[in-house]
């Protein structure tokens, strides 16, 4: 069935991985006339017998968060026991006396969980009535799915939960206690007839970064040979100088201690630095901002659960985006670009460059959400936006044949009109994308909006005649290897030899250099200042 079974480390990580299970949630079909869904639930979801022997279906999820971190959420649903420990209730022993019973105060649900669990119309959620990411979560899990970590309270200023050094005692620490892999993990991987790989979502730039790190080695060295994508979540909010600073440390730890081991690391920032117009969202929210990436991630990975998928293998399994993108066999550092597109037929053509083969060019604004900004990195360098491109995954959705020729077109004779700079700017791009390798995937399959995902898009955008629930018209995603890479780990670079000690700093950057020298082979970049 090539089952994916996914972390998620710590709260930012649930944020955006709530989001993703309430979209697999919305695939399911419960009628008997329905038509079949095109997703393969059985690749994200297992099979299983609740309470009063009912078949159950639950996410292939470990969710790991700090105390408190779960807000409302019960790790025993309503699909197995619900049993309440009163005092009356729980197992007496030999003691043969009263007990007392001290509870620390639970969080109640907001209306909307209530009204889920009630079996009730939900009502509209917006950004103060989201606490955690609980609130807005439709899917029950199996009660192994979630772990608290109790030695940590999330937003404790007492103990905070900081530095990656953090993470990482923390996590050999449980792991001598209790074997992480074989407690967690291990059940989900044996009930797996084929697994594809494992999809790892954490923050990078932070304690989790050194927790994940070691998970990622426990993980390699148990499984040596599955496909491991790591979705690494950076602080993109503006901070104070040595807060900035003390992250980008952070993340060169993750770095060195990830993409070694991992098949595929995806930097994603949140929240984003620039926004095309059909994109209106509260930045400190984090039910927002994990909104947005749960799109571009979600249809990105897409062909890996689609049944019958006939994308000619480039991009149907993990193995087969892995293989596509990293060319050289070091390239494990892959950007992720979206644009959604206007429902209209005759689309206007924005002054944005596309990074699709001309001329089967689709024209929309495009939404950067790695490390391919062009702006500024830390101490004000510039980041380079140029760069030669290696090998490309493109998910076209909601797009037909049809729909793609006509848009096409329509953007071909709007781009007859463009300026000399816009004309230099397509020519640059034809001449970085110059061999790259390029497997693209096309679907009808739109990008459902479900009731608990945040209003952040422009009607224009919007397809609102279905009668069940609205849909993204029409969403296209690239995967890209390019040596735009080399700018930001130079960057990174940088930071590490100024603030890190002797002993560790040149390890550091002998890792991060050597993730760029990758991006370099075969094409002369013509930077080769700021190296050290």
């Amino acid at each position: 069935m090539h089952e994916i079974i996914t972390l998620q480390l710590g709260h930012q990580a649930n944020y955006l991985g709530t989001h993703f299970w309430n979209t697999q949630e919305s695939y399911f079909t419960y009628t008997e006339d329905a038509t079949l869904s095109p997703v393969d639930h059985d690749v994200h979801f297992r099979p299983g017998i609740g309470v009063g022997g009912i078949e159950t279906y639950t996410p292939r999820s470990l969710i790991y968060d700090l105390k408190g971190g779960f807000g409302s959420m019960r790790k025993i649903n309503a699909l197995y026991d619900q049993m309440e420990e009163t005092a009356g209730g729980m197992p007496q022993g030999l003691w043969d006396r009263g007990t007392t019973v001290q509870r620390e105060p639970l969080i109640e649900p907001i209306e909307y969980q209530r009204n889920l669990d009630a079996g009730l119309p939900a009502p509209s959620l917006d950004t103060p009535a989201v606490r955690y990411w609980s609130d807005f979560n439709k899917v029950f899990y199996h009660p192994r799915s979630s772990i608290q970590i109790n030695e940590y309270e999330l937003n404790s200023k007492v103990v905070p939960f900081k530095g990656f050094g953090l993470g990482r005692d923390l996590f050999h620490q449980l792991d001598k206690e209790h074997d992480l892999l074989d407690r967690d993990f291990r059940l989900f991987a044996e009930e797996c007839d084929q697994m594809q790989g494992v999809q790892i979502i954490m923050s990078t730039d932070d304690a989790w970064g050194g927790f994940g790190s070691e998970y990622v080695a426990a993980l390699r060295d148990e499984y040596s040979k599955i496909a491991i994508v790591t979705w690494g979540l950076e602080s993109g909010d503006k901070v104070p100088r040595e807060q900035d600073i003390k992250r980008t440390v952070d993340l060169a730890y993750s770095l060195s201690g990830i993409v070694p081991l991992t098949s595929l690391y995806i930097p994603l920032r949140s929240p984003l630095p620039r926004l095309p117009s059909y994109v209106t969202m509260d930045s400190t929210s984090k039910w927002h901002a994990m909104g947005l990436l749960s799109v571009a991630m979600e249809t990105c990975t897409l062909p890996t659960r689609i049944r019958d998928n006939d994308s000619t293998g480039f991009l149907g399994r993990f193995d087969d985006m892995v293989t596509l993108l990293n060319v050289s066999g070091n390239q494990k550092i892959a950007n992720l670009a979206m644009s959604i597109h206007q429902t209209e037929t005759e689309e206007k053509a924005y002054d944005y460059p596309s990074l699709m083969p001309l001329p089967q060019r689709v024209s929309a604004p495009k939404v950067e959400l790695s490390w391919e900004s062009g702006g500024t990195g830390v101490g004000g360098r510039k980041i380079d936006n140029k760069g030669h491109i290696f090998a490309e995954a493109e998910v076209l959705r909601g797009f037909s044949e049809e729909q793609a020729m006509e848009i096409t077109a329509s953007s071909s004779r709007a781009h007859q009109k463009t300026d000399q700079r816009t004309a230099q700017r397509k020519a640059q791009l034809e001449h970085d994308r110059q061999d790259a390798i390029i497997g693209r995937y096309l679907t009808p399959f739109t990008y459902p909006i479900v009731d608990s995902f945040p209003n952040i898009f422009a009607e224009s955008v919007l397809d609102t005649s279905a009668l069940e629930r609205p849909c993204v018209s029409r969403i296209s995603t690239t995967l890209t290897t390019s040596s735009r890479i080399i700018s930001r780990l130079k960057d990174v670079k940088n930071v590490v030899s100024r603030v890190i000690g002797v002993d560790e700093r040149e390890a550091l950057l002998n890792d991060l250099g050597e993730f760029a020298e990758a991006y370099e082979e075969g094409w002369n970049s013509g930077s080769d200042d700021d190296d050290d």
